[in-house]
């Protein structure tokens, strides 16, 4: 009994690794491929625009960024999880619901954000030049798409369609705006500014839309077309709340030190360490191609009971993540200034900010999916608690650190914010689901750990239910 035990539990793990590589491995080249165009069209609007007029674009396009989270609600996360869950025990009328929901809250909420800064920025615009002025309203135009884009790659995320939930963001929305660039200064032989870049890139965000838009229709048409929606609005706006909190603060401390370096030193300086952060965060790519797999399958065991499958899932993804991250880190170390150099000689100061950001995503990669885990599986709410004693710390150490040592002060502050949530979490999904999340220990030393770690209860309805601690 025990040998044939054994085997079914050999089989299950096999059949966890298979998917888990093809859909990674499929998220995987997307991501390369989106990563070196992403690259590419950073190093030529830096080298298009200038150090100052590539400060002014990376400077608006942190503030869009900003302002696009709160429209999504949180439903962008939320989406993964129960759709995924809904699509386990076959039921589409919620998941026609919840994408019509989604959608309608979505565009409310973005419409606001756009016209609110459309407001702001007619008042504001005697102190702007008139390059400032196009490249805001290019990116507060992009609001109300990006916001839907965003939802609807959540979506196929959840249906496990990893390549075009991201071929329409990381492909073709690059691709476009680098030809359209090109023909602004190529055919027509215009000069290039922050206004001229963000108008591209609306341009681009539109058509990648439309596109996203036909392969989602076709995808699950024929699925809701002749269900009646249901809903269950409150519950999940309850859930996306508080996902969204933790989406806010994922993102300031991402991107807190690319507006405080604006805000306190110029927006040229923000521009230099924008592309640090640019660079930093590609070392935790390999374990975000990874997790367009990984997240449905997350809630889809965890919804089924499977704990066995979800360790593998975590040690699988997590130590392919780390391998990666860390083998960039050497690279950025060796050749960092060069690649820093692509940009313009004025970047190469950004350095060791560079490296010291990519050592926090190594540390981010290691510690492997446990916010993950957390947002999978109904335990948001202690994610929550651990990002918000790492936002602050991240805000107070940015406000002392940048005026004393500038760009490394921000990356510091960066650096430590994300390590300590990180921790934080590695050590609460150990404790209270029995699931070891970091990439890598030494063979007896997961063992052990492994054996003494608790069994909890799993409940499906977790998966479905907002606001439910486990």
């Amino acid at each position: 009994m025990a040998k044939v035990e054994t085997l079914a539990a050999q089989e299950q793990s096999s059949s966890v690794k298979k998917m888990l590589r093809r859909g990674g491995s499929i998220s995987f080249l997307i991501n390369s491929s989106g990563m070196a165009l992403a690259l590419l069209m950073q190093v030529m609007l830096a080298r298009m625009l200038g150090a100052a007029a590539y400060g002014t674009y990376a400077f608006v396009s942190t503030v869009v960024t900003f302002l696009v989270f709160p429209t999504k609600l949180g439903f962008d996360t939320s989406i993964v999880r129960l759709v995924a869950s809904y699509r386990a025990m076959n039921e589409w009328g919620f998941i026609k619901g919840l994408l019509r929901r989604a959608n309608q809250i979505g565009m409310a909420l973005s419409m606001t954000a756009m016209i609110l800064g459309a407001v702001y920025l007619i008042f504001s615009s005697d102190s702007m030049t008139t390059e400032r002025v196009v490249t805001y309203a290019a990116g507060l135009a992009t609001i109300p798409l990006l916001t839907l884009a965003t939802l609807r790659q959540s979506v196929l995320q959840a249906l496990k369609d990893v390549l075009f939930s991201q071929m329409p963001e990381k492909i073709v929305r690059p691709i476009i705006t680098m030809a359209i660039l090109a023909c602004w200064i190529g055919l027509f032989g215009n000069e290039a500014d922050a206004g001229v870049a963000m108008i591209s890139f609306a341009a681009a965000v539109a058509i990648s839309w439309v596109i996203g838009a036909v392969v989602l229709r076709k995808r699950i048409g024929s699925q809701i077309e002749a269900v009646e929606p249901r809903y269950d609005t409150r519950s999940w706006t309850k859930l996306s709340v508080s996902l969204m909190l933790n989406a806010g603060m994922y993102l300031i401390l991402g991107q807190l030190g690319v507006l405080m370096m604006g805000m306190m030193h110029s927006e040229t300086e923000s521009g230099l360490f924008s592309a640090a952060v640019r660079l930093a965060t590609l070392a935790a790519f390999a374990l975000t191609a990874v997790n367009m797999t990984a997240a449905p399958m997350l809630s889809e065991l965890y919804a089924t009971g499977k704990r066995k499958q979800l360790q593998h899932v975590c040690q699988t993804s997590g130590f392919s993540g780390f391998v990666f991250a860390a083998m960039l880190m050497v690279a950025f170390a060796a050749g960092g200034k060069l690649l820093l150099g692509l940009f313009g000689a004025e970047f190469r100061a950004s350095y060791w900010p560079m490296l010291i950001m990519t050592f926090g995503q190594v540390v981010n990669a290691y510690c492997g999916q446990n916010g993950m885990m957390a947002t999978m599986t109904g335990r948001q709410n202690a994610l929550t608690k651990a990002l918000i004693v790492s936002t602050i710390l991240n805000i107070v150490l940015n406000v002392a650190l940048i005026p004393l040592i500038g760009m490394i002060g921000a990356a510091i502050a960066t650096t430590v914010g994300l390590v300590c949530w990180n921790v934080i979490m590695v050590v609460f999904v150990y404790r209270k689901m029995g699931i070891l999340t970091v990439a890598w220990l030494p063979k007896r030393a997961w063992n052990r750990l492994l054996e003494a770690a608790p069994v909890p209860s799993v409940s499906g309805s977790e998966t479905v239910q907002s606001g439910k601690e486990g």
